[in-house]
Order: C-alpha cells, then structure tokens, then sequence
C-alpha cells in the first residue's frame, strides 16, 4: 500500500502543501493544496485542518520554518570528516548568534567536498521557534519528521531538474507576499550564496510594491551579483513563488540583476515525480520538500529535528521497528547456509581424496597421465593387457598361441612335404599360410589337423600352383573347437 508524503510550507497567513504517493520504487506526484487564515481565527491551525481535508492525512510529515527566522551561512572547513564536523560547525556558527549557542537548533549540510576540505550549508534557529513550530501542528494532531529549509529545498531540486541544455549557474528567487529568498546555484548545482529578506513584493490586496519594499530585495540582489559576478556568468534567473504570476515583479527582479527570467515550468522534473505534472511557479517549495522522501537517491534536506526536538514517532508503512526481527533472521538463514555449505564442502573433500587415491594406485599402470576418470582409464588398460596376455598364452585356460603351435608341431611332422611361412592365432582359431610339394599335401596337412581333435571346421581358403615348378601356395583356416561350441 503506498505511502502518502506531504509537505507543509507556513508563508504569512497562508499554508500550502504538496503530496505525492511513494511505493518502494515509484514517486507519484498527486497535487497542491492551499488554505488561508481567516479573520476570526487566532493561529494558523484551523487552516491546517482545511487543507487536511483536501490533501488527505499524511503517512510521512515534512515541514518548513519560514526563512527569515532562520540564519544560514555556507562555511568552507579544512577537514572532511564528518563527525569533526557535527562537533565543529555550531562553535564555527557562535560568533553569528546574537544569543547562546545552547539556545539555538544548528543544522547543516555537507554541500561538497575538495581535498580535505568541505563546503557546508550550516542554518540555525531558535529553540522557542521550532517550538511553536512543533506545538501548531501537535493541535492537529501532526508531527512533522523533517522540519526543513524551503529554499535549501528549492535549489536541491532545480539542482537535479533537468533543463535541456549544458549546465548553467541558477539564481532563484523566490517572491513570497511576507519574504524574499535567494539562492544561486552554481553549474554543478551547488549552492553558493542563500539569502533571505523579510520583505515581499506581493501585496495581498494586489497594489504594487512601494519603495520600502523594492529597494532592500533589489539592493540584495545586486549585493549577490558583485559579489560573485564570476560565477554568474550565462546564468539564469527563475522566479517561483506567487510573485512568478506577477509580471510586473517578473520585470523588477529581472531589471535589478539584468538577467531574462525563465519559467520554472520548463525543467523536466520526470525523474523524480511520476503522474500529474507539479505547479513548480507557485508551489515550488513545498513540492521541493518532496523529494527529502523519494524512495530512489531521496535529497539529503537540512533537517532540525535533533536533539532534544528529534523525531520519536512512527510513521505507516515504516518498517523500521521490524529492523532487529529482520537482522535476526538474516543472521539464522546464513547460520543454516553456513552449515549446508559446511557439509557440502566435507563430502567434496572426502571425494577428492578417494580420487586421489585412485589415481595413486592407477599411477603404475597409467604410468605419468593424469586423466579425468582413472576408473575408466583402469578399465580400458585392463582389457588391453588381457588381450596382450591371451595372445601370449597367458590368463587363457585353452586354445592359447602356445597350445595351438604345440598342436599344429604334432600334427605337421617334419617328414610333411610342406613349408608355413606365416601363422596367426587369435581368439577364434588358426591361419596357416605356407608352399607345399602338391595340392596332396595340402590336403595331408588338413586331415592331419582334423585329427588332432583342436580343431572344428578347417577350410582351404586358397590353393594354387606356386610360380616356381612343383609347389603349391596354400591358405588355410581352422577354427577351434571351443569358438564353435560357444557360438553355437
């Protein structure tokens, strides 16, 4: 079930708000929202409860104090580690307070690091502040997670939007009806200056603003400019706020810094909100606040919930108090794992030295080689020296060469008027090739075999007179008895 985001930004009497949808892995932007204070009403919660009923009850809270009770100062320190940093930047920040140290709420934020140096946004405010901050939304029965800085905000998200050409520094100012605030970006979208006036340009009766209010925002805005005139260069002004709709604040703010000024509804914010497309020109800062909750790289928002003010409460869909149940049964899986593998692992050792001892005793007759599968290799040389041994008389109970020449030299006496050139055993029986005196003698040489009872069927497979006068060349087979039985 997804998980509604709000984000509430308090600006004078008004309070708008901005909600998306968050799944583990979408970010769905579902609308803005805006209520007013009434005349008959004595704080802002009643307005509060107005826009509840029109955004929906929030899963996740996040909030904003209005800018000018925050002071912010970007810090360049000579070291990178973080926790030097959390004991380092509320001193770095005492000499701006015009009261304790104890008695403000520091928050920063590492912008960059270069070397073993690191750039911080550092912003603090009172603790009577963020206390009332906290106490109007406890009367609505809300408690904000993340209590931020809108501007800060709305640069984090200009610094990701994409705006279709090379990157270029941002000035952004946001003209509020109680409040000017600026922030420039540079290329990389870091934030170099952010300031904020306690003065709008936008009456809520529609006049146009006086001098008195003119003069402080632009004087500023041109401060901002010399100041930082090399980073600047080819920069674009984008104004949000209600004074985006105003053209004639459009004109001023553009005349004070001599830059065009661009609407903000050019960027591409697809990659970070999904659905309806977001009303960047007047709601920019609360749909800002938005993105310190996407589910996939969510932006790091300065956050003053801490310490004494930390956020304790739970939120829907938070699986956070599931964490030790979670670990537990990692731990347990990979015990069971462990000993699964543990196992797996013996059983392959046992075979690799059964292996090994098979190959010992396969090395004789294997001689050097290292096969794959010795009992297969043993196999075939053992049926290779059975054959060898049978050819040479050995291991074979009958029929052996040994016994065949025995039997062939008793039948064949030496008075027979016949010479063998060539005689070959195998397991079936006997091959004579050889010169005799006349085709009788061949014939005396067959009967001569019969008789000698080794042998079954004897044939004479060639017979023919010989090139030299009065010899017979002659071939002859006989098969032994028992080859003939056990086909048989």
């Amino acid at each position: 079930m997804p998980q509604r985001i709000i984000a509430v930004e308090i600006a004078g009497e008004r309070v708008r708000a901005a909600a998306a949808e968050r799944t583990w892995n979408t970010f769905e932007f579902v609308g803005v929202f805006e209520a007013q204070k009434r005349p008959d009403e004595p704080d802002l919660a009643p307005a509060l409860l107005r826009l509840l009923e029109k955004s929906g009850h929030p899963d996740v809270l996040i909030s904003a104090l209005p800018s000018e009770a925050v002071t912010k100062r970007i810090l360049e320190l000579p070291f990178a580690d973080a926790r030097r940093l959390h004991q380092v930047v509320p001193f770095a920040l005492e000499e701006h307070l015009p009261f304790p140290v104890d008695g403000a709420v520091v928050a920063f934020i590492r912008l960059g690091v270069e070397d073993d140096r690191s750039l911080v946004l550092a912003a603090f405010a009172h603790k009577e502040e963020l206390r009332k901050h906290l106490e109007l939304f406890a009367r609505v029965k809300l408690d904000p997670k993340t209590v931020t800085l809108a501007p800060f905000a709305l640069a984090a998200m200009f610094a990701r939007a994409r705006n279709g050409a090379r990157p270029t520094p941002h000035l952004v100012v946001e003209a509020e009806h109680n409040s000017t605030s600026m922030v420039l970006l540079d290329k990389e979208g870091i934030p170099r200056v952010m300031r904020t006036v306690g003065l709008g340009l936008v009456n809520l009766d529609g006049a146009p603003p006086s001098p008195a209010q003119v003069t402080p925002v632009v004087n500023a805005l041109r401060q901002t400019m010399l100041a930082h005139a090399a980073e600047l260069e080819n920069a674009d002004l984008i104004i949000t706020g209600p004074g985006a709709a105003m053209p004639r604040v459009k004109t001023l703010l553009a005349e004070a810094v001599a830059l065009a000024p661009r609407e903000a509804r050019e960027f591409d914010y697809s990659a970070m909100f999904e659905g309806a497309r977001p009303d960047i020109t007047k709601f920019g800062s609360a749909i800002a606040m938005l993105i310190g909750e996407m589910p996939i790289k969510p932006v790091n928002l300065l956050n003053f919930r801490q310490g004494e003010f930390a956020f304790r409460g739970r939120t829907r869909g938070d699986l956070s108090a599931f964490y030790t149940t979670a670990i537990l049964t990692a731990c347990a899986t990979f015990l069971i794992l462990l000993n699964f593998a543990t196992g797996v692992y013996g059983k392959l050792h046992r075979l690799s030295v059964i292996d090994a001892q098979i190959a010992a005793i396969a090395a004789p007759v294997l001689n050097e080689s290292n096969p794959a599968d010795p009992m297969r290799e043993l196999r075939t040389g053992i049926a290779a020296m059975n054959k060898r041994l049978r050819l040479i008389g050995g291991n074979v109970a009958r029929n052996s060469p040994l016994e065949t020449l025995r039997a062939v030299s008793e039948a064949i006496p030496a008075r027979f008027p016949v010479q063998l050139e060539d005689l070959q055993v195998d397991a079936t029986g006997l091959r004579i090739t050889g010169l005799a005196d006349s085709f009788t003698a061949v014939d005396q040489v067959k009967h001569a075999l019969d008789l000698s009872g080794n042998f079954g069927t004897i044939v004479v497979t060639h017979a023919r007179s010989a090139n030299n006068a009065n010899k017979v060349e002659f071939r002859m087979s006989a098969n032994f008895k028992d080859a003939e039985d056990g086909a048989d």
